[in-house]
């Protein structure tokens, strides 16, 4: 049985051109979602164990699986 997909947060050291990093990470397994450009931050989808060979695109800063923010309605008990 596959594993589930993991959400990642992938930070560009500043400067770095975004295609050619995004190729590096489509080419080792993220599924991309979103590529903020105007940030430098690019977050996808990918196997839990994405992190190390991400850290090894020239280009990436930081790699940082997303986590789970849930917030309730306004005067709802503690969530």
């Amino acid at each position: 049985m596959p594993s589930a997909l993991k959400e990642w947060v992938i930070t560009l050291e500043p400067g770095t051109a975004m295609k050619p990093v995004l190729a590096a990470l489509r080419k080792a397994g993220l599924r991309v979602d979103q590529a903020l450009e105007e940030i430098g931050v690019i977050t996808g989808r990918g196997a839990a164990g994405l992190a190390p060979a991400v850290r090894r695109i020239a280009g990436v800063a930081d790699v940082a699986q997303q986590a789970p923010i849930d917030i309730g309605p306004p005067d709802s008990p503690v969530s």
